[in-house]
């Protein structure tokens, strides 16, 4: 009886992390297929948030055009998702911010502005 109980406490840790490793697994391999499909023209994202267009490409690195005339070069391996794939993305905080009232980011009339000196 003790033997069925390991065996099922067993089964319920392996098998979440067999299906979480797998799934994983696919996420790396479209983002590898992403980036070995990059073409001039494509627009991407970075891993650091870094919006452009892609100028040209080599084995390991892609030139992106971030603001009109201004190309930097990343390693292929920072581009994680194009700009279509970023603008579908849900991001609830942004989308509160943007139905919340503006008056509650101003600051309050009572409190004085901060001096940058502290008081003890």
């Amino acid at each position: 009886m003790e033997i069925i109980i390991l065996i099922i406490i067993g089964i319920l840790f392996v098998i979440p992390s067999f299906m979480a490793m797998r799934k994983q697994r696919q996420r790396q391999n479209d983002m590898q297929a992403l980036q070995n499909s990059l073409k001039p023209g494509d627009s991407i994202v970075t891993a650091g948030g870094v919006h452009g267009v892609v100028r040209s490409t080599s084995d390991k690195n892609v030139d992106l055009e971030i603001a009109p005339g201004v190309v930097v070069t990343f390693d292929k391996m920072a581009v994680i998702r194009t700009e279509q794939e970023a603008n579908e993305l849900e991001r609830p905080a942004a989308a509160e911010e943007a139905q919340g009232d503006t008056k509650d980011n101003l600051p309050d009339e009572n409190v004085p502005p901060f001096d940058g000196e502290g008081k003890n």
